[in-house]
């Protein structure tokens, strides 16, 4: 596979677009492999590299034109930015993996539930004896792990809506978990992101599988019916096991379907459905993700931080037993929060602390109709936790599950997740 995509990139001018972590994987690759090739990094922060070509600034994807291949990063957003033209010359170091990886590979994608669902595949396979890697948008970069592939390596892929944007290969499994409205601010529409997930479907071969959840609200029964892979399974079809057979500590009913998908994927893998089961029972889960915290002042403290989606939110109320209080925003993408406080006026939840930028949203919404849930705006996470400590009932659970992204607060949804843990322990033991 290296070899392959060392002749794939030779003689070409390439652009690597974005310096996050992909980006660099990238550089290094062709460092490593392709010491000659002329190669330029654009990236809008400021960059200073050791003989390497930087264009940075706010006019960084000029850079798009004169190039012969664009190597772009998840993180970076084109829009309308650059002519179609030039996005004809675009691909990623997920593309050209999944290109020329003639290894088994698992890619796992949806709105929620991916890291989970990727992380128990990999679990499963290498408690049944496999050799697994993980990696994609979790764990290591596609590039990084190319040197530890062996002719028998499964290769497990949780893959963005960023990195499936421009792919031109899909894996052999893919999972579509489902698709729910996410990433408007990434996007001119939300039927731009559904297409971006829907990538990882669209370039199978008749010997490939598509296991897919909920995505009937954003696709069409032709349009999976016209699918190239040849095993299409449905995750709401009748399953060939029992919810009743399957023991898990992940919290919640709707990991029930995550934990199908990953039954089906290692089924097809060649296991057995007794030594799936037995290395399911094993899985503790991920955290960030329905995490429990521990009891406090007679209080359940959940760390959902990994919740930007409201379906999301949703579930993880059902499933946290005693809601008294829920934690509540991040930032403003737009999204149309009506599914979610229509939820929250029926359900038994008595708080909800409102966080910046949402909480204007949360509220006018809020006011459109009657409600008994008192709203507390907080102006930050502190503020949150010191206010739930007062006022959730003692024996009930206070429930972090924001419904919007971390970004411009925190740098990702784990360094949220740590703080609220953090700011939970620290104000445990205050009067």
């Amino acid at each position: 596979m290296k070899q392959e995509i060392i002749n794939y990139l030779k003689g070409k001018k390439i652009l690597i677009l974005g310096f996050g972590r992909e980006g660099k994987s990238a550089l290094d690759f062709i460092r490593t492999n392709l010491p000659e090739a002329e190669v330029v990094v654009a990236d809008q922060n400021p960059l200073e590299l050791e003989n390497i070509a930087v264009i940075s600034g706010p006019d960084y994807l000029d850079a798009c034109a004169n190039c012969d291949i664009i190597i772009k990063s998840p993180g970076v957003v084109i829009k309308n930015f650059i002519p179609e033209e030039q996005k004809q010359k675009i691909t990623s170091i997920t593309d050209l993996f999944l290109r020329f990886c003639p290894n088994p590979v698992v890619g796992i994608t949806g709105t929620k539930g991916k890291s989970t669902t990727s992380s128990l595949t990999d679990f499963v396979l290498r408690e049944c004896g496999r050799h697994s890697i993980l990696a994609g948008n979790i764990g290591k970069p596609c590039f990084d792990i190319i040197d530890e592939i062996r002719v028998d390596t499964t290769i497990v892929l949780e893959l963005s809506c960023h990195q499936l944007e421009f792919v031109s290969a899909s894996p052999h499994i893919a999972i579509l978990l489902n698709l729910y409205e996410e990433h408007l601010d990434h996007y001119l529409s939300a039927a731009d992101y559904y297409s971006a997930k829907k990538n990882i479907f669209k370039h199978q071969k008749a010997d490939d599988y598509l296991i897919y959840g909920d995505v009937w609200q954003h696709t069409s029964p032709e349009e999976i019916e016209h699918a190239p892979a040849g095993t299409k399974i449905d995750l709401s079809s009748e399953a060939p096991i029992k919810l009743t057979e399957i023991h898990t500590q992940l919290l919640g009913e709707h990991f029930a379907k995550d934990i199908l998908a990953v039954y089906y994927a290692c089924t097809a893998l060649g296991l057995e459905k007794d030594e799936i089961l037995q290395a399911i029972a094993k899985f503790h889960g991920l955290p960030h993700r329905l995490e429990y915290i521990g009891r406090h002042k007679n209080i359940d403290f959940y760390n959902d931080s990994i919740a930007t989606a409201q379906e999301a939110v949703i579930s993880a109320i059902k499933a946290v037993k005693n809601v008294d209080t829920i934690i509540l925003g991040g930032m403003d993408r737009g999204l149309d929060y009506h599914p979610l406080v229509e939820f929250l006026r029926s359900s038994s939840v008595r708080n909800v602390l409102l966080l910046p930028s949402t909480a204007e949203s949360f509220e006018r919404i809020f006011n459109e109709a009657p409600y008994s849930q008192k709203l507390i705006y907080c102006e930050n996470l502190e503020a949150a936790v010191l206010t739930a400590y007062h006022v959730t009932a003692e024996g009930y659970s206070c429930l972090l599950s924001p419904a919007a992204a971390s970004y411009g607060f925190y740098k990702n949804f784990e360094e949220r997740g740590k703080h609220f843990c953090e700011l939970v322990q620290k104000y445990s033991t205050e009067s």
